[in-house]
């Protein structure tokens, strides 16, 4: 008994179980959550990494394209100052024919310079100032001024040169496509790319090479994580919306949340489900520790009883007989000697109805079962002592509603209601009621005798079952308890209630015709003597 009370129960070890798996689901929560900060933080990087790779590979094209793009504009005004310096030769050019000409070949103008003779130019003014001689020669010069590319050529028939010039827009327009402001530009509207920035870098951050270093900052309403990293003298610094990061995370806590409630009302019922279960289980077995107790008890006395019965009732036998030759014979002896010798006998009688009564407590109770009706053993039980109850002013009433057929012994369930009914009547001498029931309840069928007279607490009335309880001086205290396993012999029970003070109301239930009860098979106590 201590060993089990001592045993751990089961709803408290569910319940470790699932504080424990609570445990792991939160440390594989937070693993998620910072494995997932880990992935966006390589994602950032990849993706600084990526923007650098894209700015320099666009840094060179842009280079390129504007290197590519001035060779053939110096190969293009080349041929064409070499085209104008031919024609000259032949026939000198005028200014409206230069005009005219460079015109026609796209050009935004055409200067001649002839030693000693004036500048031809056409048309006048292109350059915007005034010319100030020949440039060097087969080089071609930007003017960022003017936004214009000059090519300047000497002239072969002797001293002088040739100088065109044609606009820088198609080049500018080029480069602002293939500039790198463009490309940040470009690259900082993409979606989740928040910004993109080339400038110079921090004095503590000259030369830094290595990783791209990630930051979490605050921009206004908005969360970045911010990457720099070195670029060519330079620092380029990608940040990227960090909005979806705690979506995620936020989307992890709500899984959790939900998971872990799932978790705990499933361990809360589990638990509660096991500890009803487990109190039940202690509960039948305390039962049954109680049934076993009881009938080692009830075996115990009913071998005592059947030894003191063999022993005793032979000598009550024998002075019973002895005291009844004396009342013969001694028909003149005096009175007092007579009524002494009653009064022997009327002792015997009692020793010998308790000798009986511990004979059939210890004697285990078989029924014989046949058709027969319990509302017709209830009446003739109930015609019998009417008259006696009368006698002693006791209102006597019965409600039989149950006239069925059904199977037991007729004489051992007799017995049983002529003890309920004899004991209801000897509990009120000075008069009272009974009250007699026969009804069907359920699948039971129903013998109730309702009486006043009882004294008991109702928290003590089950005690009327036990061996040897009786409130009556001459009582054995077995008449009850030897109903009781009558009825459970049939299968049925017995059961005791006080409806009101010193009322106490005894019923006999035993299955009904067509029950799907099976009569319950108790022990019955080993006696010595059968």
């Amino acid at each position: 008994m201590e060993d089990r009370k001592r045993k751990f129960p089961l709803w408290v070890a569910n319940l470790f179980v699932f504080a424990f798996l609570f445990c792991a689901v939160m440390a594989y929560f937070l693993w998620q959550v910072q494995q997932a900060r880990k992935d966006f933080l390589e994602h950032v990087r990849e993706h600084a990494v990526l923007v650098a790779e894209v700015v320099q590979l666009s840094a060179r094209g842009s280079v390129l394209s504007k290197r590519a793009a001035e060779d053939i504009l110096e190969a293009f005004l080349g041929n064409t100052a070499r085209f104008v310096d031919y024609l000259d030769k032949v026939e000198p050019f005028n200014q409206e024919e230069l005009a005219a000409f460079s015109k026609e070949a796209g050009l935004v103008g055409i200067s001649i310079q002839r030693v000693g003779e004036k500048i031809v130019e056409g048309p006048t003014g292109w350059l915007g100032r005034p010319p100030s001689g020949c440039m060097p020669a087969s080089k071609l010069e930007h003017d960022p001024v003017e936004h214009l590319y000059l090519f300047s050529l000497a002239k072969e028939a002797g001293p002088g040169c040739v100088t065109v010039g044609i606009t820088d827009t198609q080049i500018r327009i080029m480069q602002e496509h293939l500039g790198l402001e463009n490309v940040i530009r470009t690259i900082a509207g993409i979606p989740r790319v928040s910004y993109v920035e080339l400038k110079t870098p921090s004095a503590d951050r000259k030369g830094f090479q290595g990783e791209p270093a990630v930051t979490f900052i605050d921009k206004g309403d908005l969360r970045v994580a911010e990457a720099r990293l070195p670029m060519e003298g330079k620092e380029l610094t990608v940040a990227l919306d960090a909005g979806y990061l705690h979506l995620a995370i936020g989307r992890l806590w709500r899984d959790f949340f939900l998971f872990s409630a799932a978790l705990a009302s499933l361990g809360v019922i589990l638990s509660l489900l096991l500890h009803r279960y487990q109190s039940a289980h202690l509960m039948q077995v305390k039962q049954f520790e109680r049934q076993i107790s009881s009938e080692r008890e009830n075996a115990s006395l009913g071998r005592a009883a059947a030894a003191i019965a063999h022993e005793i009732r032979n000598p009550l036998n024998a002075l019973g007989m002895g005291l009844q030759r004396l009342r013969m014979e001694g028909e003149e002896s005096p009175d007092d000697h007579r009524h002494l010798v009653d009064l022997m006998l009327d002792s015997v009688k009692r020793a010998n109805a308790s000798v009986e009564g511990l004979l059939r407590y210890a004697r285990p109770q078989r029924a014989s079962k046949r058709a027969m009706r319990l509302d017709l053993l209830a009446e003739d039980m109930l015609d019998l002592y009417t008259a006696h109850a009368r006698e002693l002013g006791i209102n006597v009433s019965r409600r039989i509603t149950f006239q069925e057929s059904m199977l037991g012994d007729p004489d051992l369930l007799g017995q049983v209601a002529e003890n309920l009914l004899k004991n209801a009547i000897e509990a009120q001498p000075e008069g009272g009621s009974i009250r007699l029931t026969v009804e069907k309840e359920g699948e039971d069928a129903c013998f109730r005798v309702r009486n006043a007279g009882f004294d008991l607490k109702p928290e003590e009335a089950d005690c009327i079952f036990d061996p040897y309880f009786t409130t009556k001086a001459d009582g054995t205290g077995l008449g009850l308890t030897i109903s009781r396993r009558i009825v459970e012999a049939h299968g049925g029970h017995m059961e005791v209630s006080v409806p009101e003070t010193g009322m106490v109301e005894i019923s006999v239930c035993l299955p009904a015709p067509g029950s799907a009860k099976r009569p319950a098979r108790t022990r019955e106590p080993s006696t010595g003597n059968r």
